[in-house]
């Protein structure tokens, strides 16, 4: 059985009378790393701040690491947790100095300070930066040696809250790395609050998407990013296409009427789903999930849906490009690997497939 580092069970936080947060459940097993995401409001702050016991909440149950903290579970908490947030406060003198804090706040021997420290500098790989002085860091530097900090006195649980949303793409990537390996050896777990899911998709295990202080969805990365539960999580992940369409239900079968006169039907597999079919007014596709269609091409002896359209723009993208297509009415953005353009113009009449089974309704 997993060991349960946070156990939350109806835990409510209001602010000036208004209800800010509302977690019915939410369980984080030891070693998890976990992604909170949302839009701006949504309450990922005001949930780690809860969690590290810098905000009280007024209902509810908040367990870390076996003990409820509204019973004396609060210091073995602080004692075993961490947290970083997105500015890196480091006091004036060297990194050696910052980075030893926690330890000489714990009581540490000199020796085992030393130990630590410069074990965990060399870990994030600026253990060159130890005499230098803090206030001469870069931000990434400073970014690097706050993580060191943070970790340096080995907590089980760390709490980072945006803490690298301004650096670079290249910066960000080289930390995560880094930081997931750490956690990955040393079975640490660690929530990280980030808008960009990008990040979210290599580093979590699990994303938990808050709305209005409530969790909305929680799954692994590639559920949330191409089976998004609401309109605002596709929203969230950046999804390609996110259409208006209508649902009509007989028996087990649903029809899709999207823009145009688009129609395509598919199995509608349960009665549980039967409201969400009927409710749904918007569905989403991922770009990837359409094919341009070649002569010969095997896609067509698959029951796709296809439809005829026009190049009305080409994105050049690492790993894809995206192809804007316009097709009867419907503006539809195609992810496709370069080699399989190179003959393509804004302009260009091609056809496009899906598969039923990928379009998620919202």
């Amino acid at each position: 059985m997993e060991k349960k580092i946070i156990e939350l069970s109806g835990v409510k936080v209001y602010r000036n009378n208004q209800l800010t947060l509302d977690i019915e459940q939410l369980a984080v097993a030891s070693g998890e790393l976990i992604a909170v995401s949302g839009a701006n409001g949504a309450g990922k702050s005001t949930l780690l701040q809860v969690l590290n016991m810098l905000l009280p909440y007024q209902q509810g149950l908040l367990t870390l690491f076996g003990q409820d903290v509204a019973k004396g579970g609060q210091e073995n908490a602080r004692r075993l947790s961490s947290m970083m947030f997105q500015e890196t406060l480091l006091v004036d003198g060297t990194v050696y100095d910052n980075v030893a804090l926690p330890l000489k706040f714990r009581s540490y021997p000199q020796a085992q300070i030393t130990e630590q420290v410069m074990a965990v500098l060399k870990t994030f790989q600026c253990h060159h930066l130890a005499d230098r002085q803090a206030k001469q860091l870069s931000g990434g530097e400073a970014q690097r040696v706050g993580l060191a900090r943070a970790l340096v006195y080995r907590p089980q649980l760390l709490l980072l809250d945006e803490p690298f949303a301004a650096l670079d793409t290249a910066s960000r990537t080289a930390i995560l790395t880094d930081l997931k390996q750490v956690a990955t050896l040393n079975q640490l777990t660690v929530l990280l609050i980030s808008h960009n899911f990008n990040d979210v998709l290599y580093f979590a295990d699990r994303v938990v998407v808050l709305a209005d202080g409530r969790i909305i969805q929680d799954d692994c990365p590639e559920v949330v990013l191409r089976r998004p539960a609401s309109r605002e999580v596709a929203v969230l992940v950046d999804m390609d296409n996110i259409l208006p369409c209508q649902v009509e239900v007989s028996g087990q079968e649903a029809i899709f009427h999207l823009p145009g006169g688009l129609a395509f039907k598919r199995n509608s597999a349960t009665s549980q789903n039967h409201s969400l079919y009927t409710k749904a007014n918007a569905c989403c596709l991922p770009g990837d999930a359409i094919y341009i269609l070649n002569e010969g091409s095997a896609l067509r002896q698959l029951p796709m849906v296809t439809v005829c359209g026009t190049v009305a723009g080409i994105t050049p993208g690492i790993g894809a490009y995206k192809i804007r297509v316009e097709a009867r009415g419907l503006s539809l953005t195609v992810r496709a690997p370069r080699e399989q353009i190179l003959t393509l113009t804004s302009g260009s009449n091609v056809e496009v497939a899906f598969s039923p089974d990928e379009v998620q309704l919202v």
